[in-house]
């Protein structure tokens, strides 16, 4: 059997959030491997149990992060080189500072990260012929287990992608460093859903056959979630508050919709903080009219979220992201319960929600036109009962956890035998 490292954010630490997808994806991964050994990059937050037969090495994450930097960038000789081949091969670098920063910072880490895999190399010997190195994230670490794969062809290496990872566009100035060499380096990159796959293929067309899009999943709640008897239109969301998950339009979308039927209570919650949640229930306060309530209790544990969901009745969940890379596990574990969606058509969106189990607007929809697909589940009962039972047959097919990891853990397994 062989050893899988695993390059986490923070997971077994709980500050990236990880814990919600990771945890049953790890159950498939030590089935399929004798040894699984988590490297999380920060331990920051509180430490969570990990499954049985999973090792925890916190040596990475044992330094500052910008001394880690630092030293990576004064220590190494080899990144001359490789950070006049990307100035050369991203030329605007010269004419905008903040592209080279983040170039600098990336080496400065995947330099620290070379140094910390060939150390742990020498410290493990015994395990070297049988290692597989998977980064949870396409990014820096990457980047350095390439750099420490360079001296150590027979290492095998592989990277998920999800979305701050895959779209340039996410970034001013558009550009993540490196991404041609990291490509080629990979044995295989597993972007998060089919549209991720396909951005990537269509910016490196040459190293197509590397990519292979693999969802992710969630287990089974072992309920289902009932539809509101009792004259109240309840509306759930998730997601950390940042701008392109835009709340906001979803507030205002709301409020409008709960003003042209004056007669009708309406009822929102949302899980996920953020910078902006005071602000947010500040501007909840002023677009609600008197026939809606809306809560924003922050962040809140998995098991609440899915408690809320057993308890209480759901008549749909909302997404109007700007922007998604893989399809959302919010959105996987609001299907597993049965819920229909209203989602935005962009990224891994279109790859879980369909007119089979809700309603996809477009990526630039208005606050009226968001309003007109939630009045449209609150106007057909009958079409929204179908969609509660094709969300939970979408689910079944495309996001269970009990099948979908474990053939990605043995597709992981299959990699570098034979």
């Amino acid at each position: 059997m062989r050893t899988l490292l695993l390059f986490t954010a923070s997971y077994p630490y709980d500050a990236a959030s990880e814990e919600t997808f990771l945890v049953p994806e790890l159950r498939a991964l030590t089935e399929a491997f004798g040894h699984v050994l988590l490297v999380p990059r920060s331990t920051a937050g509180s430490k969570l149990p990990v499954p049985p037969g999973v090792e925890v090495d916190e040596t990475y994450a044992s330094q500052n992060r910008m001394i880690a930097v630092l030293q990576g960038l004064l220590r190494s000789s080899h990144l001359r080189r490789d950070l006049m081949t990307e100035i050369v091969r991203v030329r605007s670098h010269l004419l905008h500072p903040a592209r080279l920063l983040r170039l600098l910072m990336f080496l400065g880490w995947a330099e620290h990260t070379c140094r910390w895999l060939s150390n742990w190399l020498r410290r493990f010997a015994d395990w070297k012929p049988g290692v597989l190195l998977y980064s949870y994230w396409f990014d820096e670490t990457t980047m350095g287990l390439l750099l420490a794969k360079r001296s150590r062809p027979e290492l095998q290496l592989v990277s998920r992608a999800h979305g701050f990872d895959v779209y340039e566009e996410l970034y001013y100035p558009y550009y993540l460093p490196m991404r041609p060499l990291a490509l080629a380096g990979l044995n295989h990159l597993f972007p998060a859903s089919e549209h991720a796959a396909r951005y990537v293929r269509s910016r490196y067309p040459e190293l197509a056959q590397k990519v292979e899009a693999a969802h992710l999943a969630v287990s089974d709640p072992g309920f289902r979630s009932r539809p509101s008897e009792d004259g109240v239109f309840r509306i759930v969301s998730c997601a950390h508050i940042v701008a392109l998950k835009r709340i906001d339009l979803l507030i205002a979308a709301i409020g409008a919709a709960a003003r042209r039927r004056p007669a009708q209570r309406f009822e929102w919650l949302h899980f996920g903080g953020g910078a902006s949640l005071q602000a947010l229930r500040e501007a909840m306060q002023r677009a609600f009219p008197n026939n809606a309530v809306g809560a924003m209790p922050g962040d809140v544990t998995n098991q609440k979220i899915m408690g809320h969901y057993r308890a209480n009745p759901v008549d749909v969940f909302a997404n109007v992201s700007e922007t998604e890379g893989g399809a959302p596990v919010s959105i996987m574990e609001a299907i597993s319960c049965g819920i229909p969606v209203l989602a935005t058509a962009v990224g891994g969106n279109q790859e879980i929600v369909s007119d089979r189990n809700g309603m996809l607007v477009g990526p630039d929809a208005s606050v009226e036109q968001v309003a007109d697909a939630l009045l449209t589940f609150l106007d057909n009962p009958d079409r929204a009962r179908q969609m509660r039972v094709e969300s939970r047959a979408i689910w079944e097919h495309d996001f269970n956890a009990a099948v979908t990891f474990p053939a990605f853990a043995r597709r992981l397994a299959s990699i570098g035998e034979g």
